[in-house]
């Protein structure tokens, strides 16, 4: 009856980077080659951040961020982590009981938002696979385009997850959960730009500056005893 909050603190941290493009191309191309440059930049910064957000270790390389797969397995998030089968380490390893593990430990309220996070491998080696061995087609099947989804979660495909094909144990190989829940992104500022007319003219060029500033803190990963809202499927 009694409603209480968690204290999230998000630390801004910048990204930056900077392209030059001689002034004879952006002059001659027929293409806006700045915003062409920017938008890439953008791209960059966007896989920069799922990498933080599932792969951080703490390092300077992430700017200190805790990526879930890094955190979930750190001991102390043992209730949301599960084991695969014994042997179960490669991603065509994985069976329908090993996901019904993990979809079975997510708390109620997690459930009505649950999606599975994986690589394309991943999904193709496991949830495709799954899918194919089971068989029977059925008007939605055949007249439209398939949806990703296991047991009705959608299936999410991030590159930055195990892609690897071979042994992958005592690592998270795939995710599960609802991740609006259980993590928390926040930016000072969206992805910006500034075009550097001055800074090379020495050199016959243009900078392309691009910069943002964000952080990620996956706070809901539950303890040793109680799963949080999200939770890991772990290779054995």
């Amino acid at each position: 009856s009694d409603k209480t909050w968690d204290t999230v603190s998000l630390v801004a941290k910048k990204l930056a980077a900077l392209g030059l493009i001689s002034r004879e191309l952006a002059e001659d191309a027929v293409i806006d080659v700045a915003q062409d440059l920017a938008m890439e930049q953008a791209y960059a910064f966007a896989n920069k951040e799922d990498d933080c957000w599932l792969n951080g270790d703490g390092t300077s390389t992430y700017g200190g961020i805790w990526g879930i797969r890094s955190k979930i397995i750190d001991g102390t998030h043992t209730a949301g982590a599960k084991d695969a089968a014994s042997g179960h380490d490669t991603f065509a390893e994985i069976d329908s009981d090993d996901l019904l593990t993990v979809i079975g430990v997510l708390p109620q309220y997690a459930a009505g938002n649950a999606k599975w996070l994986a690589s394309r491998p991943g999904k193709a080696l496991t949830f495709d696979a799954l899918a194919v061995a089971a068989g029977g087609n059925t008007i939605m099947t055949i007249g439209e385009r398939p949806r990703p989804t296991y047991l009705g979660d959608p299936i999410i495909v991030s590159q930055v997850m195990p892609t690897a094909l071979t042994d992958i144990s005592d690592t998270a190989m795939l995710l599960y959960g609802d991740f609006k829940a259980g993590c928390a992104l926040g930016d000072r500022r969206g992805f910006t730009m500034q075009v550097l007319q001055e800074r090379y003219a020495e050199l016959g060029q243009i900078g392309v500056l691009g910069w943002e500033r964000f952080d990620i803190v996956n706070h809901g990963l539950g303890d040793t005893s109680t799963a949080g809202p999200v939770v890991a499927l772990i290779g054995e």
